[in-house]
This record gives structure tokens, C-alpha cells and sequence, in this order.
């Protein structure tokens, strides 16, 4: 009974590491279905997620025992900088759920999907499975490569218009530009099998 007590603020700071990474690795998704909500609620968050971390660092700090303390502290700085981190280093967030979510994105790949210029100019439906992918629950085809389509899920869509996200390419890719619904994105950072992560030019 003492041990699990003294595991609670550790456990529980671990829970909210992985709750305000998960969030800022999908701020994009957030950011595209709220809008201007999207800012308000972010920093709502990050207070809540301040006050929780605090919690469990003074909830471990009574425990006679050290370890808790420590675990929760490392956690705390984990769950609070990491946010920090991969807002800055957006390639590094990138690269980050990418990995995290490699098979869901090679799902994608495999999707059908029409020719460019051809159906819905946003793309077509993704599986309901494999939403979390899409900002806009969508595959698009935003130009071609070697004669091969480009798919292209975003990590964040503008109103009215423009994106970023992840790219798929057959073989090495082209410098672009490729249509990013309207603002002209290029291939930046390669990610593995075929991905690549797509920013604007910088041209544009």
C-alpha cells in the first residue's frame, strides 16, 4: 500500500507527460478544427497542465521516501520544456510524430487516391481509423513527382486556405513547388518511407 502511494505522483506525472506531448505534437489537427478557440485553450492548458505537475511534485515531496520526488521532478521538466522544445524546432515535432505514427502514415500511403487535378481538391476520406493522421481527416494529391502522384496529408490546414504536412513521394522527390490548397510548399525534412515533411518554399 505505501509503495503504490508513493508511485501516485510519478504515475500521475507520467500521465501528463505523455497528455501535453500528445498535445503539442497535434496542435496542427487542434489548431485546424478550433481555430481562433485554439490559442485560448492552448494556454488554458498549459496553466492546468503548470497547477497538475505542481500537484504531484508537493503530493511526492511529503513521501519520506526520495525517489518519487526525483521521478516526478524529471517528468515535470519532460512534460513542460518538451512542449516548449517542439513548438520551436516544428521539423523536430515533425520528425517526432512521424516516428511515433510511422504505421498509420504507411496506411495512408496506400490509400487510392485520383489523379491530380482530378475529384475533390482536398483529397479523398481517409479511414475513420486513421483520422488522427489528417488535420482534415483527408489523403490529397497536391501535384507529381517523377510521373508518380503526391500524397499529401496535413498536419494543419489555413482558413480559407494553405498547409503544411507530410508528403509521399515514389523515389527521390522533386524541389517542388507542390499546391499546399493554395500556398506553394516544398519538401524539407525526409522522414522514411517516402515521407517527407512540407513547409513553404523558400521562395514563397
Amino acid at each position: 500500500m505505501k509503495t503504490l502511494r508513493s508511485a501516485t505522483p510519478p504515475l500521475a506525472a507520467a500521465l501528463l507527460t505523455v497528455v501535453t506531448l500528445g498535445y503539442t505534437l497535434h496542435r496542427g489537427w487542434i489548431l485546424t478544427q478550433l481555430w481562433l478557440l485554439a490559442l485560448p485553450l492552448s494556454a488554458l492548458a498549459f496553466l492546468i497542465s503548470i497547477a497538475l505537475f505542481t500537484l504531484a511534485l508537493w503530493q511526492a515531496r511529503r513521501d519520506a521516501q526520495r525517489w518519487p520526488l526525483a521521478v516526478t521532478a524529471v517528468l515535470a521538466v519532460i512534460g513542460l520544456c518538451g512542449p516548449v522544445f517542439l513548438i520551436l524546432e516544428p521539423e523536430a515535432a515533425a520528425w517526432t510524430r512521424f516516428q511515433l505514427e510511422r504505421p498509420a502514415f504507411a496506411a495512408a500511403a496506400t490509400v487510392e487516391v485520383p489523379e491530380h487535378g482530378a475529384g475533390d481538391y482536398y483529397g479523398v476520406a481517409l479511414p475513420r481509423r486513421l483520422c488522427f493522421v489528417s488535420a482534415n481527416c483527408k489523403v490529397a494529391v497536391i501535384g507529381t513527382s517523377g510521373g508518380q502522384p503526391v500524397r499529401f496529408v496535413p498536419d494543419y490546414v489555413g482558413i480559407p486556405d494553405g498547409a503544411i504536412g507530410y508528403g509521399h513521394f515514389t523515389g527521390t522527390p522533386g524541389a517542388g513547388p507542390y499546391d499546399g490548397f493554395g500556398d506553394p510548399i516544398c519538401p524539407t525534412t525526409e522522414l522514411a518511407g517516402g515521407w517527407w515533411w512540407l513547409t513553404p518554399c523558400p521562395e514563397a
